[in-house]
C-alpha cells in the first residue's frame, strides 16, 4: 500500500471538489441578482393587480347597492308604470 500516493489521489480528489463548488457557487452568484430582480418586477406587477382589484371590487360593491336599490323600488315603479299606462287608454 503506497501512502504518499493514496495522499496524493486524495488531494487531487478533493481538489476537484473544491473546483466543483467554485464553479456552483459561481453560478449561484449570477443567477442571485436575477433572482433579486425577478422579486423586485414580481413585487411591482401584485402591486399593480392589487390596485386593480381594489378598483374592481370597489365597483362590484356600487353595482351591489344599486341593484338592491332597484329591487327596493321595483314596486313602485311598475305602479307608476301600470297607472300610466292606464291614464293614456282612457
Amino acid at each position: 500500500m503506497d501512502v504518499e500516493r493514496e495522499i496524493h489521489d486524495l488531494k487531487r480528489r478533493v481538489g476537484d471538489l473544491e473546483g466543483a463548488v467554485n464553479v456552483l457557487s459561481g453560478q449561484v452568484g449570477k443567477i442571485h441578482p436575477e433572482l433579486v430582480a425577478l422579486g423586485e418586477t414580481s413585487g411591482k406587477r401584485f402591486d399593480i393587480i392589487d390596485t386593480t382589484m381594489d378598483r374592481l371590487v370597489s365597483r362590484l360593491d356600487t353595482m351591489n347597492t344599486q341593484v338592491w336599490s332597484l329591487r327596493d323600488d321595483m314596486p313602485i315603479l311598475l305602479a307608476d308604470a301600470i297607472a300610466l299606462s292606464r291614464k293614456k287608454l282612457t
